[in-house]
Parts: structure tokens; sequence; C-alpha cells
């Protein structure tokens, strides 16, 4: 396969450079394409007046292009530059921390897929669960079988695969699950701390808000809790699929 690689915690994250490295081990040919600083958090957020700073280089003999633009601006310029060289497929990730339920809405990890997918690029966006934990192997591994599969069950342009890995060695996970029960993660109230300077400044800084309710056992958060890694397919179509109340306004 020839694998753009993406992400949103900065082209020198670990999580990248580990799945870029045993991708090339596994005879892969890999393009790299990423944020030059971290970007978390900017879920599908895209430059369209700035003008965009690419600087290239080689990254382990890999092709790295550093951008001072979004996830998202990374894999459409990424999907752009390789034009007559398309990859197989993009790879978002692996991402520091998971991407479960609700936290799709706010990922930079996704939002960089999504925007792969709909540029016209099969992609996934790959996370593993832990914000401290340094060895990406299992995950990569993983995310390179995913990949693999993926392509040989490909979604429709501007759909993507989200997987998510527990931070456990390869022979401690119980397997791969797809799911599409989304916990309804950071479905909360809001929530801050604030602050006061001595100059009289008001500061905010987020807190976590209280679970609106435990989580469905089929759901992608408790089945990667419990050892599992979980695939979703997600979609750019955020309309809502059920009876709504139809708009009758007289204006």
């Amino acid at each position: 396969m020839h694998i753009l690689l993406t992400n949103d915690d900065g082209i020198r994250a670990e999580g990248i450079l580990q799945l870029a490295k045993l991708a090339v081990e596994k005879g892969h040919r890999v393009t790299i394409c990423a944020p030059d600083s971290e970007k978390s958090a900017c879920s599908h957020s895209i430059n369209i007046v700035k003008p965009l700073h690419a600087r290239e280089s080689q990254l382990f003999g890999m092709r790295a292009i550093a951008v001072d633009g979004t996830p998202t601006d990374c894999a459409r310029l990424g999907v752009f530059l390789l034009r007559d060289d398309k990859p197989d497929i993009c790879i978002s990730g692996i991402n520091k921390g998971s991407n479960l339920g609700g936290a799709c809405v706010y990922s930079g990890t996704v939002g960089a897929a999504m925007e792969a997918s709909m540029a016209g690029c099969p992609a996934i966006a790959a996370s593993l669960r832990s914000f401290t934990q340094k060895d990406y192997t299992a995950a990569a591994e993983i995310t390179l079988r995913v990949a693999e599969w993926a392509l040989k069950h490909p979604l429709r342009r501007g759909e993507i695969y989200n997987l998510n890995v527990p931070a456990l060695p390869l022979d401690k996970i119980k397997g791969i699950k797809s799911t599409q029960a989304l916990a309804p993660v950071y479905l909360t109230e809001a929530r801050y701390e604030s602050y006061k300077s001595e100059y009289g400044h008001t500061y905010y800084f987020l807190c976590d808000g209280a679970e609106s309710a435990p989580y469905p056992e089929n759901s992608d958060d408790v089945l990667n809790e419990n050892g599992w890694a979980t695939v979703s397919a997600l979609t750019w179509d955020t309309a809502v699929k059920r009876d709504v109340d139809e708009v009758d306004l007289t204006i």
C-alpha cells in the first residue's frame, strides 16, 4: 500500500512515527503530511483565507511534509500533493488518547480522516486509549491490519472507519469488534473553573462535566474499556436519521 499519514498531535508525535516505521518494515510506502505542531481538538477546522506553509524533508527515509495548518488542511493538502502518485489510503493517527463516541465531534484526528475521504481518498482514524503510554506497537499493528481490511471493504466517499485501541499489549487485546453504538461521551453540563489574576483578569479552565447516563454495554467506549479494539463507520452527514416534526411557519 501507499499510505498517506497525518494526525493532530504533530509530525514528531510518537504515534505517527511508530506507525510509519512499522508500515515501512511491512513493505508499505509511506508519505507523511502532518501539522508542524500539536493541533488537538481542531475538529474539522480548515483554512480558507490563510495560505499554508509546507516544509518538505525526509523522515527516516520517508517523504515528510510539515504544514502550519490544521489536521484537515494537512489531509486535503496531502491528497492534492500526491495527485500524481495517489495513496491507497489515508491513516490519521495514531492519536494520543481515544476518540470514542462524542469525542469524534472535537477530534482533529477524525476530522483529518473525514477530509481525506471527502477529497476522494479512503481513510481511517486511529487512536490509542492512553494519554501517557509511549509504546504504540500494538496499536500500530492493529491499525495496519484494519487498513488492509478497510481497502477490501470500502466505504462510500465521505465515510471513514474510526479505530480505537485499548492501551494493552497485543496478546492482551481480546480482538477487534465493530460497533455503531457510540457512547454519549461529552454529553455533559458545561463546567469551568475560574481563576482571577492579581491584575483582576478572570480566566476560565474547562473541566469535565458529570456523565449524562451509564454507557450501553455494546457501545464503543465500554467495549474498548473491556479490552476490545473497536471500529465504527462515521460519515460527514450529520443530519438526524429519524422523524422530526416538519417546520410549518408563516413568515
